[in-house]
Formats: structure tokens, C-alpha cells, sequence
């Protein structure tokens, strides 16, 4: 379009589509905007319900009208809810308006003129959650997610006054406008809302600490990255340079796993094949792994010497790990071959060793594995959790495909432990977020405050027939080899609550297994 008072030539294209009609070249020279949600849930909510004009919704029926108010508080928190990180969701998805707009027209259809007594909500919540939205999500830990909410907000209680702070036992409260209000009543109430908190979206107050922490961890490694590597003329004449600092890391490091290396070959001569079971094999894989990781730190951080010394030319590759070095980051290659981690560099080389010392207990005696298994130092736990279901079928003569492991939380600590378990193994390594483990009476509770992980009692990891899965009072919590989560999904754990298993699912709950921090 023209706008008035701009040369003749000037034209303005508005659009939230792509278009044929616009030629490639126009849009590559043309400047684009995008239209960002507000920050907060308030203001997301006030945007959603300014879709809906006030004619449009006067003129509906008062149980439209109650739904649709829902229906923006949903679209609203699910938006909002990605500031949480990947404790609010796996995955970022672009839920839009467009999301809210259909929504709202297939409810006017379904309702609109229907002298239905009952709503279909099962018909609307699926298509909200299967559809509109969940058409954008594509992990099955937050479909669940999205659908829990669809189950709490859209139900009958909507339709008279509807607690829109889930499962928060009484410490914040909001509900939904008095029945029947109108425009001018719904937009007052929007401004009641108390101020925002974690709550409104069924998750700890600790997770504020959480989504400020990640911001600030940001912005100082954004400024770590601006800053000049090169010493300034004020600098301290003493201060090592960035290419000194590597250089002392890189000589200190190679003189701690130059000597690291496993006998895979002899260890696994050393047993007959009748003597190697599914653990064996694991371990004998994590034993090669770290042999592969291990060799090649020793061969770049050789080759860095050499060109720090002036013996052999610095390559982009020789530079790059220089880099990383000084920055205390871990090297892409090493990152590659090594196992999935958020570490710094330091904490890495930490858990590195912690790693070195389980593997050097097994291969000590590897017809016997250790007592209880810190699977959070194995660089593949899935692997190991398989090998107590073939274990399984080998004792039970199962199919290992119809079998699932089944979790049981003991109350000891692996310095406890005084014997492998009879069924399955004892694993330690996992620690809750979001949630702690309360041992006095073996079920899940609300976490302390400032406390965003709680390390849980070792656990009896056995093999099972799926369909003997117990439901009831069990939360199926998703276990993270990261807080970053996916996509290093391990296994679902059955942990005991004494609350809904909807609460700790708003909740982003999960087991994770490397937290960054040394035991």
C-alpha cells in the first residue's frame, strides 16, 4: 500500500504469510519485522483476549464466553512458559495467534446454537491439543504437557469460577471472571492478577532462580566472548597472555591423562564368552569410549605443544583448541567423542577422572560389576539400563522388546550398600529438578527453597513386562542425561507421590544425571 505523504514510488507490504505475489528480489532488498509476544504473563494474556472484539464476544453465549477467557489463559501460559528454558519445554515451538484464533473458531462451532446440556470437552481438548497446538510439538514429554493443562483448564468448573493456579495448594490464588461478565468486567478483572510467579504455571518457585540464573550465565559469557584476548597497554605487566594461559592448561592436562588408557583387548580375552554377559559388554564399550576420548586429547594437546614451542606450524584446528583452552570451554572434538555434558571445562576434567576410577574398579575383577553403578558417569546409561533387560530375558526366557525398567527407591546411600542387588542392579547418579525425594516416606515432595536439584537414594533398576506398569499414585518422570535435556533422553522412572502426577508434569520435574557438580 501507498502512504500518504511518501514518494509516489513507495509501497508497503504487510504480511504474516509467505507470498508468491512478492517478487524474490523485493524481499531480499526490503526490511522485515516481526512481531514478538510481550514479556510476561499479563501482557500476554491482555494481547490474546484483545483478539476478540467486543461485539464478537457480547454476542456469544455466556458459556462460550467463559471458555474462551480459558482458552487465552492457556494460550498465554503456554506462550510464557518457554522463558523457563528446558525446564518449561523440551523444545521452543511458535505458538501464535493464529493458534488462539482457530482454537476459538472451532469452539464457536462445536457450541454456537447447540442446546447441548453437556460440552464436549474430550472432543475440545483433543482438538486444541492434538491439533492446533500440539501440530507444533513434536516431544512427547511436552504433548503431555500441553494436554495436562487442556485437562485442567477445560473442564466444567470453568463455566461457573475455575482456580487458575494449578495444583498450588492455597499459596496463590486467581480465578476465572464471574459468570456471564461482560467485556468491560472481563478486561477489570485481567488487572487483578497478582504478580507473576512460577506458580501460575504449576512449577516451583525455585524456577524463577532457575530462568534469572540462565539469563545472567548469558550475558556474562557474551561479554567473556567481547572481551579483547589481546593485553591493552594498562594491563598489568605480570598477567599472563591468553596464548600463556592455554599453554599452561594444555601441559597440565596432558600430564594428567597421557598415562589413561584401558586394556580393553586383554580384558576381554581374559573372560570366556560364557563369562561375558550384557554388563561386560557395556562396560568393555565404556571402557573403548573413553580409550577413544582420552586419545584424542593426548594427540591434540601433543600437537599444541609442538606449536606453542615453535616445532610444528599452528593449524586453524591447533588454534581453535587454543582458544577453547583459554575461554575454559571444552573443545568440539573432544565434546564430540566425549559424553553429553554442560560442564565447564574444569568440572569436565573433574567428572573426566571420576569416570576413570569407576571403570578402573570393574576392570580390576570384570566378572563382577561394582555394587551400585553411577550411571551418570557412563557415557551411554541406556545401554547399561538394556542390559538389565537382556539380562532378563536370558533368567526369564522374555522377549526383550515387551520388557520396560521398573524403578524402586530405596532409603541407602551406595556407601550402604553391602551387596549387588538380586534382581536387576543398584544405581546412584540422578539427581531431581523441580521436585525432592522425601526418604522418610519414599515419595516425591515440593522442593526446599534455593534447592533446584536433590540427589536421590540409590535405586533398584529391574526389567519387567510392560503391561505390569503400576499407575496409580506414580509419577513416570523422564530421566536427562543434562538440565539441557533433550535431546539426551534416557528412560522414564516410576517415582511414588502422594499428589497428582499432573502436578510434578506442570511442574517440568525430571531426573537429570550430570548437574555439574562433583560428588
Amino acid at each position: 500500500m501507498a502512504v500518504e505523504g511518501s514518494h509516489p514510488n513507495f509501497r508497503l507490504f504487510l504480511s504474516a504469510d509467505p507470498s508468491n505475489g512478492i517478487p524474490i528480489g523485493i524481499l531480499e532488498r526490503s526490511i522485515k519485522l516481526t512481531n514478538e509476544p510481550p514479556q510476561g504473563l499479563l501482557a500476554n494474556l491482555r494481547r490474546a483476549f484483545a483478539l476478540f472484539s467486543k461485539e464478537d464476544f457480547e454476542e456469544k453465549d455466556l458459556k462460550v464466553r467463559a471458555i474462551l477467557f480459558g482458552l487465552c489463559h492457556f494460550h498465554a501460559v503456554m506462550l510464557e512458559r518457554k522463558k523457563f528454558g528446558p525446564m518449561g519445554y523440551n523444545m521452543m515451538y511458535p505458538f501464535s495467534n493464529g493458534d488462539l484464533r482457530d482454537s476459538a473458531s472451532v469452539l464457536y462451532n462445536y457450541l454456537e446454537g447447540s442446546s447441548a446440556v453437556k460440552i464436549p470437552w474430550d472432543d475440545l481438548r483433543y482438538i486444541f491439543g492434538e491439533i492446533m497446538y500440539g501440530g507444533h510439538i513434536v516431544d512427547d514429554w511436552d504433548r503431555k504437557l500441553c494436554s495436562t493443562y487442556l485437562a485442567f483448564f477445560m473442564r466444567d468448573e470453568i463455566l461457573d469460577e475455575l482456580q487458575l493456579v494449578p495444583y498450588c495448594e492455597g499459596k496463590l490464588a486467581w480465578f476465572t471472571p464471574a459468570a456471564g461478565s461482560p467485556h468491560e468486567k472481563v478486561l477489570e478483572h485481567l488487572e487483578t492478577m497478582p504478580p507473576e510467579s512460577p506458580l501460575f504455571f504449576g512449577m516451583h518457585p525455585n524456577a524463577e532462580i532457575g530462568f534469572r540464573t540462565m539469563q545472567c550465565n548469558v550475558l556474562f559469557e557474551t561479554l567473556q566472548n567481547l572481551r579483547p584476548k589481546e593485553k591493552s597497554d594498562g594491563d598489568d605487566e605480570v598477567s599472563a597472555s591468553p596464548q600463556q594461559i592455554a599453554e599452561t592448561l594444555c601441559n597440565e592436562i596432558y600430564e594428567d591423562v597421557k598415562e589413561v588408557k584401558f586394556a580393553v583387548e586383554d580384558t576381554s580375552k581374559s573372560m570366556s564368552e560364557e563369562e561375558k554377559g550384557p554388563y561386560q559388554f557395556v562396560f568393555l564399550q565404556e571402557c573403548d569410549n573413553m580409550n577413544q576420548l582420552v586419545g584424542e586429547m593426548v594427540r591434540s594437546l601433543g600437537e599444541l605443544q609442538l606449536g606453542f614451542k615453535g616445532e610444528l606450524q599452528m593449524s586453524e584446528q591447533m588454534e581453535d583448541l587454543a582458544g577453547a583452552l583459554y575461554k575454559e570451554k571444552i573443545p568440539a572434538r573432544w565434546m564430540k567423542l566425549g559424553f553429553p555434558t554442560t560442564r565447564g571445562l574444569a568440572a569436565w576434567l573433574t567428572n573426566l577422572k571420576e569416570r576413570c576410577e569407576q571403570l578402573n574398579d570393574w576392570i580390576g575383577d570384570p566378572l563382577n560389576i561394582p555394587k551400585v553403578v553411577d550411571v551418570s558417569k557412563l557415557f551411554n546409561p541406556q545401554s547399561f539400563l538394556t542390559a538389565i533387560k537382556q539380562l532378563c530375558c536370558q533368567q526369564q526366557q522374555l522377549e526383550l522388546d515387551k520388557l520396560d525398567v521398573f524403578t524402586e527407591v530405596t532409603k541407602r546411600e551406595p556407601k550402604q550398600v553391602d551387596s549387588g542387588a538380586r534382581d536387576g542392579c543398584y544405581v546412584t547418579g540422578m539427581w531431581l529438578e523441580g521436585a525432592r525425594w522425601d526418604v522418610s516416606n519414599n515419595c516425591l515432595e515440593e522442593s526446599k527453597p534455593k534447592e533446584m536439584f536433590s540427589k536421590m537414594p540409590v535405586i533398584n533398576c529391574k526389567a519387567g513386562i510392560a503391561s505390569e506398569r503400576e499407575e496409580k499414585n506414580v509419577y513416570f518422570c523422564p530421566t536427562y542425561c543434562t538440565p539441557g535435556r533433550r535431546p539426551n533422553f534416557v528412560f522414564a522412572a516410576q517415582l511414588r507421590t502422594k499428589y497428582p502426577p499432573q502436578k510434578w508434569v506442570l511442574g517440568g520435574v525430571a531426573i537429570i544425571l550430570d548437574i555439574g557438580i562433583s560428588m
